[in-house]
């Protein structure tokens, strides 16, 4: 072998390596999330609530058996990563908890054994929303913390709500007020998001003004943000929507950005 093939051998040994080292500090930022998030677990605190979130709650599931500290979520997801763009099918796995904000979502597309094509990882954490994407699942692409991102993800906690009955039960940071008869607000500190129920009492649609988004321009805007819920089932001992889409309203309508399927739901006590 000649100096040239040793030179290349050595080259792509640097790059496999760091891509490898590039995914582990990947996961042990994944994984310390989700570890400071588990210990995020507050006493039991009923807020008032309006009777028919109270009743879906209860219908769904939350409060029987043992306290359930959080919620382990196993997702199949299309998902665009810029707007118009293609739809990418992600795996993901999110950890929601339930008696403090708080949430973990972890998701990704596998190239071959420990590379991934992309890594997102997006959470929630005492109060501060991280985002990271990952190209190859070592490259950054995407870091972005602070005020916003902060807002957008305690956004986020609040939509999820009707996946972690439980959460609706015992979180008492959260603040309820109907607004009709079938529409409710929830608001955690400055942020708040509304839920429509359907005929059946079941949440079947979310609605929020003012959730941060980059556009492509790299212009950081606030739109108005809905999603859609449907496909109740038990799923892990826990009656939650098995489908689920979210998107902008944008001055030229609708987008969703996000669509998905819960095929598993684990109650971490």
């Amino acid at each position: 072998m000649n100096l040239w093939a040793w030179l290349l051998v050595f080259a792509l040994f640097l790059v496999v390596a760091g891509l490898i080292l590039g995914r582990f500090l990947f996961e042990r930022a994944a994984n310390w999330c989700a570890g400071e998030m588990s210990k995020a677990d507050g006493p039991v605190q009923q807020a008032p609530m309006p009777r028919i979130v109270r009743d879906f709650a209860r219908r769904n599931g939350a409060g029987r058996g043992p306290r359930v500290r959080r919620v382990e979520l196993g997702q199949s997801v299309d998902m665009r990563l810029e707007r118009r763009g293609r739809w990418t099918r992600l795996w993901a796995w999110q950890w929601i908890c339930v008696r403090e904000p708080g949430f973990v979502w972890k998701a990704g597309q596998q190239l071959w054994g420990p590379l991934a094509k992309i890594l997102v990882l997006d959470a929630y954490v005492w109060g501060e929303g991280r985002l990271w994407v990952n190209l190859l699942g070592a490259i950054p692409v995407v870091r972005a913390t602070g005020a916003d991102i902060d807002r957008g993800e305690a956004m986020r906690y609040l939509a999820e709500l009707p996946w972690v009955p439980d959460a609706i039960l015992e979180n008492g940071a959260l603040i309820w007020n109907q607004i009709e008869a079938q529409r409710v607000r929830v608001s955690l500190g400055e942020v708040a998001v509304e839920f429509r129920f359907d005929g059946a009492g079941d949440i079947v649609e979310m609605t929020a003004k003012d959730r941060p988004v980059r556009d492509p321009d790299g212009e950081s805007r606030l739109r108005d943000w809905r999603g859609r819920f449907s496909e109740y089932r038990w799923i892990g001992g826990r009656r939650i929507p098995a489908r689920g889409e979210v998107g902008y309203d944008y001055p030229d309508g609708y987008e969703p950005y996000w669509r998905g399927e819960i095929n598993a739901c684990h109650l971490r006590h």
